[in-house]
């Protein structure tokens, strides 16, 4: 569903903040939303969560510690046709999510990143494996998808500088009513044209933060520096390296439901460069999990 600059108007109204839509505006920022569907048994190929992925023959299942990481999703990326995620994604293809849902490595240690594996399989001949551990497997169901939107949450580098934006209209942002007004807001532009309010799986846009800003610490990590405390944010090479927080993007955001939990009630999310993106290179993705 288009949001359009009538209901994003009325949205800002419902909240308190309708005199500051057009600051608010250009910081819309489009996103894929997607939920299961009541089919549990979805075809070869198809967009859908939990059980055991569809691979090609050749396919090596990826290993942490001698242990296969466990299937989380795919998405069939002819299903995105027509919508809006941001994100430089070829048209065809299957796009896989692993991950070690046993340990749930939270992805600021540098050790994390053979946590997870994210794969682009051509969608041509493929066969439905078992997961390899059944009992840690979501459970199956086909996806479907939505068109979203979304505004910076304030936990973010894109945040900060939207209460930059807000401070230069004249919104005391120290206003506790003033910010939550936002944060209520937030919630109600990710909520517009999804099927279930308060879900956020998505592709692309704005990570709906339950913690920190994640782009430099993408950045930090992938390069070895510690980020669990301040060691890594306090590294000498921090000054060199903080540019290229911006080149990271949202690919993946998995909320925690009623079928699956991320850490308490928290939330995955897959980052990935835009230059790796560009050139199909899903070899240097990162994986973080937030949590209450």
């Amino acid at each position: 569903m288009t949001l359009s600059d009538q209901a994003f108007i009325a949205l800002c109204e419902q909240h308190a903040l309708g005199q500051h839509a057009a600051v608010l505006q250009p910081w819309l920022r489009p996103r894929v939303g997607f939920s299961r569907t009541a089919d549990a048994d979805a075809p070869v190929g198809a967009s859908r969560i939990g059980g055991g992925p569809d691979v090609p023959a050749d396919f090596q299942w990826p290993m942490r510690n001698g242990r296969p990481l466990d299937f989380l999703l795919q998405i069939n990326l002819a299903d995105l046709q027509g919508l809006q995620s941001g994100l430089d994604l070829p048209a065809q293809g299957l796009l896989s999510f692993f991950y070690d849902t046993q340990e749930q490595p939270w992805g600021y240690d540098p050790a994390h990143g053979d946590g997870h594996c994210i794969v682009l399989l051509e969608a041509g001949d493929l066969q439905r494996l078992p997961a390899p551990h059944p009992e840690m497997a979501l459970p199956p169901a086909a996806l479907g998808f939505h068109q979203g939107w979304g505004l910076p949450h304030p936990f973010s580098a894109d945040g900060e500088r939207m209460v930059e934006a807000f401070q230069s209209d004249g919104i005391d942002w120290d206003d506790d009513e003033v910010a939550d007004d936002y944060y209520d807001l937030v919630d109600a532009v990710a909520d517009h044209g999804a099927p279930t309010a308060g879900e956020r799986h998505g592709l692309g846009g704005y990570s709906h933060n339950v913690q920190g800003d994640m782009r430099l610490e993408a950045e930090l990590v992938s390069h070895g520096l510690y980020c669990g405390n301040q060691t890594g944010y306090q590294d000498p090479r921090r000054a060199a390296l903080e540019a290229g927080g911006a080149e990271w993007s949202l690919l993946l955001q998995l909320d925690s439901d009623d079928h699956a939990m991320c850490g308490d009630s928290g939330m995955l999310y897959g980052w990935i460069r835009q230059s790796d993106l560009a050139a199909r290179d899903l070899s240097r993705t990162w994986m973080r999990l937030q949590s209450c």
